[in-house]
Formats: structure tokens, sequence, C-alpha cells
């Protein structure tokens, strides 16, 4: 599937449910934006941005209206100790591949992105098991998702003439749009294999 149906997609899924959207991940945002500097983020993102990957999959795979925001504390019920321990270990290996240089840094963000996804459908994963799996996912698409990134800075830049606020509008489209890209990967490789489903 191109940026542009993947794009398109997002759309059409937001469409009559996109403040609900827009409300579940202002409050993430503003949660991981608070809590990140602090001791208490290294517990709360991981679990967090796994509740919104289950939010958004629910969204792409079915015709709900998006106010099921009890989606949001799936990380915390499911997969707490998974959720926790591999948000801090991308964090640890992003930050270490940034020390080369900026670049490698940037690939493996791509390269662990997956990660809430895939714990978000398979809680009883283990938090490496699940690094793995999206590093595998990612081969060979790590170009492709950058550049769906990138054909948002258009907006991105409208964004800046806002002062910042049009983001708010912004990240509910660009995080619709990569829980269809993930969908779409899952769909062509099954990269999930049946341990652990």
């Amino acid at each position: 599937m191109s940026n542009y149906e993947l794009r398109s997609m997002a759309r059409s899924q937001l469409k009559d449910r996109y403040w609900m959207v827009f409300v579940v991940t202002l409050i993430v945002t503003a949660i991981s934006g608070a809590s990140y500097p602090l001791i208490i983020g290294l517990i709360i993102v991981g679990p967090l941005t796994v509740g919104l990957s289950y939010y958004l999959l629910d969204m792409v795979e079915t015709n709900n209206k998006g106010d099921d925001f009890e989606l949001l504390i799936q990380g915390f019920k499911n997969s707490l100790a998974t959720s926790i321990v591999s948000n801090i270990l991308v964090m640890i290996f992003i930050f270490l591949w940034s020390l080369l240089l900026i670049i490698p840094g940037i690939i493996k963000a791509l390269s662990y992105s997956m990660t809430p996804y895939i714990i978000a459908e398979h809680p009883d994963i283990d938090a490496m098991a699940a690094i793995d799996k999206s590093k595998e996912m990612m081969h060979g698409n790590k170009a492709r998702l950058f550049f769906l990134y990138f054909s948002f800075l258009g907006w991105l830049i409208l964004c800046a003439f806002t002062f910042g606020i049009g983001l708010f509008f912004l990240i509910p489209y660009v995080k619709m749009t990569v829980a269809n890209f993930y969908v779409d990967l899952r769909g062509k490789k099954k990269i999930i294999d049946a341990e652990y489903s």
C-alpha cells in the first residue's frame, strides 16, 4: 500500500471520529511529555504508548466510534512489565546508537517503532522478543516509514505558523496513518510466530 493510500485511509477512518482520537492523543502526549523528564516517566510512558496502540488498532480494524477510552489502560492491565521494559530498552538502544551519529539513531528508532503495536496485539510476548520482531518487521521497510513521516513535512511547516498549536491536530492524523502502516506490514508478513500468539 502506498503512502498516499495509507494517508487517505487514515483520513477516512478519522471522519466523524476525529475529535475522539484528538482527545486520546492529546491526553497521551500531555501525560508522556510531562512525565518523561521524571522517573515516573519510565513507568507510565511505555504502557501508555502500548495502550494508544491498542486504541488505534481498534479504530483501524473496526467501525467503532473511538469512544472506548478503556483501551488506553490495556498496556497497564495486560502487559505492564513488558511495556515498561521494552520502552526503557528502546530508549537505551536509540541513545547508544545516537552516540555514533544522529543518522544511526534515527535508523534504529524506525527499526524499533513497531514494538508497541506488537505488544498490543501479543501482550504475552517478552520485551526483547517484541523489539526483535519489530526489527524483523521493519527490515527493508525503514525507508518507507521514513518517507511516510516525511510526507507530513508540509503540514508540519504549517503547524509552525500556529506556534505549535496545529501539532495537536496533526498528531492524530500521523498516529492513525502509522497504525495503518503497521497493519499493512503485518498483513504482508506474518512476523509473530505461533509461540507468541
